[in-house]
């Protein structure tokens, strides 16, 4: 089967594929090329590719398979009636969660902590200064407890944090749960009743047409001052205007941000006249994590050769499928 990559420069991602799938072939195109360069293929790996109508009638086309968890760059009905199963990785798992959740983790301390400006008092040759916050005796409010939420919650346990969660599917009874607050998020009702607690808020839930725009300005006026907004999930779960005019207005200390509107972000977006950290989408990007989903892409491209439906598929029951 050939397998395109939708993205060039990610050789790393299509060596560590073919070792895999010694019998496939696995190249890469670029987004352009789609349509001419993988007219051919069986499997197209969007990255952060949108995949519509044109792509997604390419004639021999079976599976689109997500290298990770993220699918809202896919056109998912338009596959379904092409007869193209839409698959991801799971976050939970793969390490993917788990390095996800070090990033998200890495930007609270870097904002409490004052990083940037610690940096800039190094290079001025001061001590001491300047002062910080601590995570400890904080409240954080998680905002999706699927698997990168989780594996926040259970990193922020070890920092003595207050921690709280709002979830679509609500508390599961786990064991883990019991040192933190889940709440189904089955309204703005709930997530509004929370916002003001937190000290850090940190986004961690799917895009989709519920999340889309959800941190917008009446959130943000519910928000402490002093309050760090997180994004380690898609740049569209807020609104950029509002996002922009908290910041201008102090309505909110700062934001992390590894995730944005438009990837790769502009160096000369305003937002970042204000505190705001930023990670060009890293949070999944390290070895393990790569190592885990690579096994479960392989896995579906066998599947798929093998004429299975592939697992974590999204669409398995409007599908069906064009085998050859």
């Amino acid at each position: 089967m050939k397998v395109y990559l939708c993205q060039k420069g990610l050789r790393f991602i299509t060596d560590m594929l073919q070792r895999l799938l010694p019998d496939h072939e696995i190249l890469e195109c670029s987004p352009e090329e789609i349509a001419t360069t993988a007219a051919d293929a069986d499997v197209l790996i969007p990255a952060i590719v949108s995949l519509g109508e044109a792509e997604l009638s390419l004639p021999n086309l079976k599976l689109v398979q997500q290298f990770g968890a993220g699918l809202d760059v896919v056109d998912i009905p338009t596959a379904s009636a092409k007869g193209v199963y839409v698959a991801n990785v799971p976050t939970a798992g793969t390490g993917n969660a788990e390095s996800v959740a070090e990033v998200a983790v890495m930007h609270m301390l870097a904002l409490s902590r004052r990083y940037a400006e610690a940096r800039q008092s190094v290079q001025n040759g001061k001590v001491a200064t300047p002062t910080g916050r601590t995570l400890k005796g904080r409240t954080v409010l998680i905002i999706g407890f699927g698997g990168i939420g989780r594996e926040v919650a259970r990193r922020l346990q070890g920092f003595e944090m207050k921690i709280l969660s709002v979830s679509r599917s609500g508390p599961k009874g786990t064991v883990e749960e019991e040192a933190i607050q889940v709440h189904r998020h089955d309204s703005h009702d709930q997530l509004h009743s929370l916002l003001p607690e937190a000290d850090f808020v940190v986004l961690a839930a799917p895009l989709n047409d519920e999340t889309r725009g959800l941190i917008s300005s009446s959130e943000f006026g519910l928000m402490k001052p002093s309050a760090f907004v997180i994004n380690v999930a898609r740049g569209g779960i807020i609104n950029y205007d509002c996002l922009f005019e908290a910041l201008k207005e102090k309505q909110i200390m700062g934001a992390g941000l590894d995730v944005f509107w438009e990837e790769p972000c502009d160096p000369r977006d305003p937002l970042f006249d204000y505190n705001v950290t930023a990670t060009p989408h890293i949070g999944g990007a390290t070895d393990l994590s790569f190592q885990g989903i690579a096994s479960g892409v392989a896995e579906n491209i066998r599947r798929i050769s093998s004429g299975d439906v592939p697992l974590n598929c999204v669409n398995k029951e409007a599908v069906t499928p064009k085998y050859s």
